[in-house]
């Protein structure tokens, strides 16, 4: 079964979406999967691309017999990095001129020249534009308008021209300003794009012109908004699944060898006529029905997603209770599969920290793969046989933050809107998620450090006298029969004060090192102070012996930088009978001034 790729900005909404559920519906029907890759990173808004993105992975590669790559939403280089695998690309809304690949793009010839001409059969001649020139289609849609003004003698005015700032509803109603602060010269715009009419609608009613009388708004796309809006919004009706279907059909036929030489192909485009251009309303009662009955199924549909949305995100957030990698939060969405890929150290290839498969309670782990091999296998077979469902990429990278990636199986969101889409956000609520808990992680290693240097002396390594007393008293507590042996060096003074302190340092870590190895397990070894150190016997039935077996390892000869330096010990011993002592420092100053007494006479060990 062949696999699509898919590169696009997003993977959602009502242009993406549709795109993606025609690319979809039509891969099914040729018994082929599709994984659909996001090129920006988890959380991003709404965004205007002006320069496409160069994703840093060859990602599906392994998988994907060619890609479709919707708007710009890769780099032509990258476009032709796949190309040289010999990978057939297809471009939807976007002209690569570095490349050959066929194009699909809806006409916007055909739907804007209609909007044009039915402003003019209503006696419009003062008819303006309102959109962001700086996107391929705007400009395409704006050439139109001017050339359809020309062809009824109409000379286009540059007066007219409203500049909006983006395609969404904010750079409308700049543009809406624009006209107010001109003095509303036009009689009827046409605009870029629906969610531009819809900024325009709305400053311009609150600035209290009478629409359609004062100005007649025609937009562009049919969002399932336009048919709510105050006027009803006519429209240019973009047939964005015809668009995908066309897209992966140019793919299909050239993964098949059929493509033949790059073409472009062009969806036809119609008008929709509502009342925001002067029309009579022409809603029966049953079509009002129907709409009631449409905006009550999606009142619904979007209570369930706010809920499901904020129960999930609780769950994320709760990072610190349930490792967000395991996936068990996916859960409460409606995708049937998925899983989580964390970037390796120094290398391109992924671990597998999560497998979720809502069929299989405890799904088994999935072996590491390369980025050009996720998903693995089995997540894109989740997705087979079920049309409209795919297998989504989304990066789990917030910032310079890059986790990895999180696939998922799930049908496409059309209503979400753009950039909004759920996948995009449980990316990015991951992302965080995966954040908190890397830095509770170093938090906690922090204070492990900061608790270990409170009772370690920094220098050995062995507990430092503090720690060792509460060890020592935690054993007399219990009652042990327990003996501490203290040692103090001879000689070590000198050498330090004559060849510096690396090398008497040097030979208080040797110190350090020869009483752990022959304690072994039998016993702690800890740091009085300077030369001094201290040992606790679990058990004194022999301390004694245990002593002289240390001073024998500690009389050993010292190399240092070629020289043989040499450093005796004196160990005093004491024991903790089972009769109740005073406290841990009264057995020390006991073993204290045993290794005085060995110090005095020359003996080596003594005892209490």
């Amino acid at each position: 079964m062949a696999v699509l790729g898919v590169l696009s900005p997003f993977l959602g909404g009502w242009y993406f979406g549709g795109v993606l559920e025609g690319i979809a519906r039509t891969a099914a029907d040729a018994d082929a999967t599709v994984v659909a890759v996001q090129t920006l990173d988890a959380g991003t808004d709404q965004v205007e691309l002006t320069e496409p993105p160069h994703p840093p992975y060859p990602l599906a590669w392994d998988h994907a017999a060619g890609f479709v790559v919707i708007v710009n939403a890769a780099s032509a280089k990258y476009l032709h990095e796949i190309q040289a695998t010999g990978r057939p690309v297809v471009a939807v809304s976007h002209d690569y001129p570095e490349l050959e690949c066929s194009t699909v793009f809806p006409d916007n010839r055909v739907g804007v020249r209609a909007a044009v001409e039915h402003l003019i059969r209503h006696g419009h001649r003062r008819i303006g534009f309102a959109g962001f020139l700086n996107a391929l289609d705007q400009h395409e849609r704006y050439e139109t308008y001017r050339q359809t003004l020309r062809s009824y003698g109409i000379e286009p005015d540059p007066d007219l021209l409203f500049a909006a700032t983006d395609n969404q509803e904010a750079g409308g109603a700049r543009a809406a300003h624009a006209m107010l602060a001109a003095g509303m010269p036009s009689t009827a715009v046409v605009t870029g794009t629906d969610l531009n009419a819809m900024g325009l609608l709305r400053v311009l009613t609150e600035a209290g012109c009478r629409l359609p009388d004062d100005q007649a708004v025609v937009g562009f796309d049919d969002l399932s908004d336009a048919a709510f809006t105050v006027p009803r919004l006519t429209t240019v009706r973009q047939p964005l699944f015809q668009v995908g279907a066309t897209a992966a059909e140019a793919l299909l036929a050239a993964v098949g060898g059929n493509g033949g030489s790059p073409v472009r192909h062009e969806v036809a485009t119609e008008l929709v006529v509502r009342e925001s251009c002067g029309c009579p309303p022409s809603v029966g009662v049953t079509a009002l029905r129907a709409e009631g009955q449409s905006q009550y199924r999606e009142r619904v549909r979007l209570q369930h997603a706010v809920s499901s949305q904020y129960d999930m995100s609780l769950d994320l957030l709760r990072s610190h209770e349930q490792d967000p990698r395991q996936l068990v939060w996916l859960r409460r969405t409606p995708a049937r599969a998925g899983c989580l890929g964390l970037w390796t150290a120094g290398d391109q290839s992924l671990e597998i920290a999560g497998h979720f498969d809502r069929s299989v309670p405890a799904p088994p782990p999935l072996p590491p793969v390369s980025a050009s091999g996720f998903p693995p296998a089995e997540i894109l077979d989740a997705a087979r046989g079920e049309p409209g469902t795919l297998t989504f990429v989304v990066p789990v990278r917030v910032g310079h933050r890059d986790w990895g990636l999180l696939a998922t199986v799930d049908r496409v969101d059309l209503r979400a809107a753009t950039g909004r889409e759920p996948i995009n956000q449980w990316a990015a609520l991951l992302t965080v998620a995966l954040d908190y808990q890397a830095a509770l992680h170093t938090l906690r290693e922090q204070e492990e450090q900061l608790r270990a240097s409170a009772l370690h002396d920094h220098l050995t390594g062995l507990p430092n006298r503090a720690y060792f007393l509460q060890l020592l008293a935690a054993a007399l507590q219990r009652g042990s029969d327990v003996a501490v042996l203290f040692v103090d060096l001879n000689g070590f003074k000198y050498i330090n004060d004559t060849y510096g302190h690396a090398v008497g340092d040097g030979i208080l870590v040797e110190v350090a090192d020869r009483l752990r190895a022959e304690l072994g397990g039998h016993g702690t070894a800890g740091r009085f102070g300077g030369d001094e150190f201290l040992v606790l016997l679990d058990d004194s039935r022999s301390p004694e012996a245990t002593a002289r077996r240390l001073l024998s390892a500690l009389n050993r000869p010292h190399r240092r930088d070629g020289r043989t330096l040499v450093v005796s010990a004196s160990i005093g011993v004491a024991r903790a009978h089972r009769t109740p002592l005073s406290d841990a420092d009264a057995l020390v100053r006991e073993a204290d001034a045993a290794m005085y007494r060995a110090k005095s006479r020359r003996t080596g060990v003594e005892s209490e």
